[in-house]
């Protein structure tokens, strides 16, 4: 959870943005010379390592040629018992030289074998170095160099920009130096190796803990033993602009790609975007009249915000025409019966189902998820019956396969229809979409300010945006996690009223809930007359539920009222509202 803040230590640092609740400093944010902000890289932070434990000797492991001992530590936590008193609870820990040994289902410690790992932010004191640079670096230059200097960033891109013009993005985040040997191998792996593969799928990069050859390479100017050098990271500046939506660094521009021999731990090369990757690219390349960035093909700062807030849909900018084109002369399909998902979470009834109202919604529909869009829930429920993987491969969803070599056009055209022994699965999940929203109580017309919501004590907010498979800019969705520092909203009750779909009640209110996704949002320019800015900090600064600001936040962002950031100290003594003195 962020928190608001403008630092300003006399001759040392001015600097406005937001961190992390309890941690000092500014996560992201700009000065007067610069702007910066993160998003979570798509590489790698640790190594997992499976070992071969040696016969007999459960707490011993083979590492090549010889066996090497576990080491172990018993900690010590006070636990409330039943009765209401403390009671003492010791637990044994294991590790490898690697690091920590893992025992969790399916994975779990055996006799023969076990699980540790490696983490690449262990020892990363650097962090406290790296931001506390970044506040006092006094032009881009000296913010480029800490990055250098200390390397830092633990798990994060930076899209930055300067005063002077400049646009840079760097995934600096922390990755593990893998030899060529030990990537090729781990790469025949993915392809042979079903455990590999399936913790692939899950993100994470397994090795052969009882090779030598996995070990880490120690390289010059490496911020830790072991970690790729900032010199061998990811990289680019540009005059125009850079960009990340949470895919690897191989597209930073929608017309330059990051290609060489970089590290597969810091992200793959040449893999499909998403298709909130594609939108980005495609509002930022559009220099048309008509485009986002006005007649001069530049963005100022109000149409940075409106580009921001845009809401158009990859998805149904690229597809929802054919899936009209496919109703022609059909008013009814008939589907078979989804069943009760793995978590309980109901099903959807077989039978015919009239989809004639809503071809007529996608038809008049625009693309956009906007509170008075029509249309956007039900191409929501539309596309929530494909797969993630749908979304980036031709199959089921897409006609034409990814290409390399048009990253922003691929995949393309919607999957070709049946040829009588199979059904349109286009028509056929149009029809589980209108099931679905009528079991919530919603018409094929409901707008997406209806039936997309956040609660904030108790009051049904409109949120605007869309998920990872609208495709949009403006992120939002709902997640278990909750911030700790207010647990009320841990307290929530959701359940979902179709397996498959977001759909959702949440204390009694029905539709889309929304807890994350679009949480800080800064428009940032820099003019003649210094930095001028606008924001949202979505979920307001406070998380007292009785101040007159706590709902105020989420109200501006449903109106998408920007608040201009006062930065210079004319325009702070202009808006102040308290001052505090604090004296240790």
């Amino acid at each position: 959870r962020f928190w608001e803040v403008h630092l300003t230590v006399p001759g040392v640092a001015d600097a406005y943005g937001v961190q992390l609740s309890g941690v000092p400093g500014i996560g992201i944010g700009f000065t007067s010379e610069f702007g910066w902000t993160h998003t979570v890289s798509a590489g790698n932070r640790l190594t997992a390592y499976s070992l071969d434990l040696v016969p007999g000797d459960p707490t011993s492991y083979v590492y090549g040629d010889e066996t090497r001992q576990m080491t172990s530590k018993d900690l010590e936590i006070e636990v409330l018992g039943d009765d209401g008193d403390l009671e003492t609870v010791t637990h044994t820990s294991w590790s490898s030289h690697y690091g920590p040994i893992l025992d969790f289902p399916g994975f779990g410690w055996t006799a023969d074998a076990t699980i540790t790992y490696r983490d690449a932010n262990i020892d990363d004191d650097e962090f406290i170095d790296q931001y506390f640079g970044m506040l006092e670096a006094k032009d881009f230059d000296e913010f480029q160099q800490v990055h250098a200097e200390a390397n830092g960033v633990p798990l994060f891109n930076t899209i930055a920009t300067s005063a002077d013009g400049r646009a840079w993005y760097a995934d600096t985040s922390a990755t593990p130096d893998l030899s060529d040997e030990a990537i090729a191998a781990y790469d025949a792996a993915l392809e042979t190796d079903p455990v590999t593969q399936v913790a692939a799928q899950n993100g994470v990069v397994l090795l052969d803990g009882s090779d030598p050859t996995f070990e880490w390479v120690e390289e010059d100017g490496a911020r830790d033993p072991g970690l790729v050098p900032f010199a061998d990271q990811p990289q680019v500046e540009r005059e125009d602009y850079v960009f990340n939506a949470n895919d690897s660094f191989w597209m930073p521009h929608a017309t330059e790609l990051l290609e060489g021999d970089y590290s597969p731990l810091h992200g793959r090369q040449g893999t499909a975007r998403s298709p909130r990757t594609r939108e980005n690219a495609s509002v930022l390349s559009d220099t048309s009249a008509d485009g986002p960035s006005g007649e001069d093909g530049t963005f100022d700062l109000d149409e940075l915000a409106d580009a921001a807030l845009l809401n158009e849909g990859f998805t149904a900018r690229a597809l929802r025409a054919e899936v009209v084109d496919r109703c022609e002369g059909v008013d009814e399909v008939t589907v078979p019966e989804v069943s009760v998902g793995e978590d309980g979470n109901p099903g959807l009834p077989g039978g015919t189902v009239d989809i004639s109202a809503a071809c007529d919604v996608l038809a008049t529909w625009d693309g956009i998820y906007d509170l008075d869009s029509a249309g956007a829930p039900l191409w929501r429920e539309l596309l929530s019956r494909f797969s993630s993987s749908d979304l980036t491969e031709a199959g089921d969803l897409w006609a034409e396969p990814f290409d390399p070599a048009d990253p922003l056009g691929t995949p393309s055209g919607l999957a070709r229809a049946g040829d009588g022994e199979r059904a349109d699965l286009a028509l056929e999940r149009l029809a589980y979409a209108v099931q679905a929203l009528d079991a919530a109580g919603f018409a094929p017309d409901v707008t997406l300010g209806e039936a997309q919501f956040a609660l904030r004590d108790g009051e049904r907010i409109p949120i605007h945006g869309g998920n990872a498979f609208d495709g949009t800019t403006n992120v939002v969705g709902f997640g278990s996690g909750a911030s700790i520092r207010d647990p009320k909203l841990l307290e929530q009750d959701r359940e979902r009223l179709v397996d498959g779909s977001q759909l959702s009640t949440l204390d009694g209110e029905t539709g889309y809930p929304v807890n994350n996704g679009t949480s800080f949002l800064m428009a940032l320019a820099f003019t003649d007359d210094g930095p001028q800015a606008k924001v949202f900090l979505t979920y307001s600064n406070t998380e007292d539920r009785s101040a007159d600001d706590y709902t105020e936040a989420t109200r501006r962002f449903s109106e998408k009222d920007w608040r201009p950031v006062a930065f210079t100290e004319e325009d702070v003594a202009a808006d102040t509202r308290s001052t505090i003195t604090v004296r240790g």
